[in-house]
């Protein structure tokens, strides 16, 4: 490890993150191959990669980077209420709020790099996208791999986060990941999809994500749908990395707790919404949707609470 690498990474972690890997701007080389194979087994996907920015066009859009800074934030470390379980995506509703301790820093790592003169762009200064394929960028990375359900495991499993920098300055940090690969045999993230949107392994129609119809999707119910497959989830869906063994192993009730959510947890129960008002949602949930969910989206948050409330009551009745 190089001494830049070594105060990028050491500098990553005193702000918060728990893994930290450096890659050349040329490890992207192979992307756009694996790209273009997506939009061949999936071609109604190139509709939804657009929407979410340039993710081949990395070198283009920041001709003067040399080298890629990924962070990962592992939610494991944190419990997560029972109570939500089967509603919200642990992913989403389990980033600390900002400014709070829990949370990594984002702006103290920006200006570090500022004050050591080095020119960097990324985090969450592009909303929702980011600078380019986060997953394999992380997997070049050596920080973990990619399974067949499309998320990427540390050797903690798939609840983390990812963030990423371009830099102007040459370095190197690649790690060796120990997560062992799926079985061939494994189909267990496929079973559990209920709109079958995991086509084959690595392979999602994100058009037909519940993750995804829950929030850039408007709540919407697509041909061939049902809102029954919905189940009871408002905001995300977990059902496709909750099947997979690489998760099954962590138990949820341990960890620290998120205040914050703990305090709301009985509040934002689907039962609940028709007496929780506009405000108090874009207050307190819209937040922890990772920029999913815009306070224009409120209808369509209220409308997945609705359904999920529905789907509750015919379950309770079978």
């Amino acid at each position: 490890m190089d001494s830049l690498s070594q105060k990028i990474y050491d500098q990553a972690l005193r702000c918060g993150f728990d893994k930290c890997g450096i890659i050349s701007i040329s490890a992207l080389d192979g992307f756009k191959q694996l790209y273009q194979q997506r939009l061949n087994d999936v071609p109604v996907s190139q509709y939804f990669y657009k929407g979410v920015g340039n993710l081949t066009e990395t070198k283009s859009r920041f001709p003067w980077s040399k080298s890629i800074v990924i962070l990962v934030f592992d939610y494991g470390k944190y419990r997560f209420p029972e109570s939500l379980q089967g509603k919200y995506g642990k992913a989403f509703f389990l980033e600390p709020e900002k400014k709070s301790r829990e949370r990594f820093d984002l702006e103290r790592l920006e200006v570090w790099f500022y004050e050591h003169g080095i020119q960097a762009k990324g985090g969450e200064q592009f909303g929702s996208l980011s600078v380019g394929p986060l997953r394999y960028m992380a997997m070049k990375a050596g920080l973990g791999i990619i399974r067949k359900n499309n998320f990427f495991y540390t050797e903690n499993g798939s609840y983390n986060n990812l963030f990423a920098y371009v830099i102007d300055q040459e370095c190197e940090l690649i790690h060796t990941c120990s997560a062992p690969p799926c079985s061939e045999k494994c189909d267990l993230c496929r079973r559990a999809c209920k709109t079958k949107a995991l086509e084959a392994p690595y392979t999602m129609n994100p058009f037909k994500c519940v993750s995804f119809l829950t929030t850039f999707g408007n709540s919407d119910t697509p041909e061939g749908l049902s809102d029954e497959m919905y189940e009871q989830w408002v905001c995300g869906c977990d059902n496709c990395q909750d099947a997979c063994p690489y998760n099954r192993r962590h138990d949820w009730k341990h960890g620290l707790p998120l205040n914050k959510l703990e305090e709301i947890a009985p509040a934002i129960l689907p039962e609940n919404y028709e007496n929780l008002t506009d405000e108090f949602l874009i207050k307190n949930v819209i937040p922890k949707t990772a920029n999913h969910l815009q306070d224009k989206d409120i209808p369509a948050l209220r409308k997945n609470a609705a359904r999920s409330a529905i789907n509750a009551q015919r379950a309770g009745a079978k």
